[in-house]
């Protein structure tokens, strides 16, 4: 196996371009890139290699040189370090049984299904080139932070941002959705009574002695007139 000299993503030999980042792998190609290889600045060249490094590194931890589906019927994805995190309709799904490296960082391991009236908010930082982004929900019963380990918490790399920002817009607004469904005020359906229900207490009454037959009649003849 090699790697690609831009990103860090491991291909395979005999690949043209790297599935990753897409940048072309013939002899000329590399050499353009070795010839680019300096900046003309130490500082920049640290910072270059430094990020080749922990781009490589990052492809590593997360996956991305193994295969992983995008499971059936998801809005988003996102393929990160702790483990995947799918997006549905209904819920969203974390997915810990992944490579060993995902079990190890997670700590919890399985898969975790979590529905919408579960989520208090949902936190994100947002990725840089130097540092990748997390993104995170906050459960009843459950504080959120970003220096514990926490099961409801996933980090990503930066090529997953847009993925990131679409998934927080989409919680978010299931979340306002719920809430406003709940801070509504609840409706007392009233049950019609019909006229002949009505007369048939009225006589079930009489009959006990509760009401008089003058009350009675009055009773039967606005009934009669509401038929």
């Amino acid at each position: 196996m090699a790697f690609c000299p831009n990103c860090g993503n491991e291909i395979e030999d005999d690949a043209k371009f790297c599935a990753s980042c897409g940048n072309p792998m013939d002899g000329s190609a590399s050499a353009g890139n070795a010839d680019q290889g300096s900046t003309g600045s130490i500082f920049g060249d640290i910072k270059r290699s430094g990020l080749g490094f922990k781009k490589k590194m990052d492809n590593y931890a997360h996956g991305e040189h193994k295969n992983i589906e995008r499971p059936e019927g998801c809005l988003y994805f996102i393929n990160g370090l702790q483990g995947t995190l799918a997006i549905f309709e209904e819920y969203i799904e974390f997915n810990f049984s992944g490579s060993a490296m995902k079990k190890y960082m997670s700590g919890f391991g399985g898969v975790k299904k979590v529905y919408y009236h579960q989520i208090n908010s949902i936190q994100k930082r947002d990725a840089t080139d130097m540092v990748n982004g997390t993104i995170e929900f906050e459960l009843p019963g459950m504080a959120a932070s970003r220096f514990s380990q926490n099961e409801n918490m996933l980090t990503y790399l930066p090529k997953y941002q847009d993925e990131a920002n679409k998934i927080y817009d989409y919680v978010n607004n299931k979340i306002l959705e719920i809430n406003s469904s709940k801070s509504q005020p609840s409706q007392v359906v009233q049950t019609e009574v019909s006229p002949m229900a009505k007369l048939k207490e009225a006589k079930e009454l009489l009959d006990m002695g509760i009401i008089t037959q003058e009350e009675f009649d009055e009773i039967k003849a606005k009934c009669l007139a509401d038929m």
